[in-house]
């Protein structure tokens, strides 16, 4: 019954555990070399959790996340989505459902809100360049870039 309670992996830890077994492999890393790798880093997972991951019967929090990408010497989005960005390529992507490739790599590289529909409201837009990267970072799109004196006259400035 217990079974019946665990909330199953959805779209984006089933590409983890696919990506985190295909680069392991690429680098010619043993299951064994990877969890040195993590107990080296601080954060150890071991043997059979790294084959848990890959067979999908072990979800991968945030600081596994991170940590497996730090060990396989890889960014972190690049566990999260297939190694796909062709013009018709479409991911699934957990509570945004299947989204173009380009645009879900986009979004996880900062660079755009994903599902924003070109022509409406501006403020989601906004608040994601506000909200979702630090000042300096911030790839401030040429849509908003156009609007943003009309949008700050209307919305108030933004400092943040």
């Amino acid at each position: 019954m217990a079974e019946d309670k665990k909330n199953p992996l959805g779209p984006t830890g089933e590409q983890v555990r696919r990506n985190v077994t295909r680069i392991r492999e690429a680098r010619g890393l043993t299951k064994k070399e990877l969890s040195d790798r993590t107990s080296e880093l601080g954060r150890p997972i071991p043997p059979l959790g790294v084959s848990r991951v890959e067979a999908g019967t072990r979800r991968v929090d945030a600081d596994d996340l991170v940590v497996l990408a730090v060990a396989l010497r890889v960014s972190p989005s690049s566990l999260l989505l297939p190694l796909d960005d062709r013009e018709d390529a479409v991911v699934e992507v957990t509570g945004a459902g299947q989204v173009p490739a380009s645009a879900a790599w986009d979004w996880l590289d900062g660079r755009g809100l994903l599902n924003q529909e070109p022509g409406t409201d501006l403020r989601p837009v906004l608040d994601y360049e506000q909200f979702g990267r630090p000042p300096g970072r911030r790839p401030v799109s040429e849509e908003v870039a156009q609007l943003l004196p009309q949008a700050l006259s209307v919305y108030g400035r933004a400092d943040g």
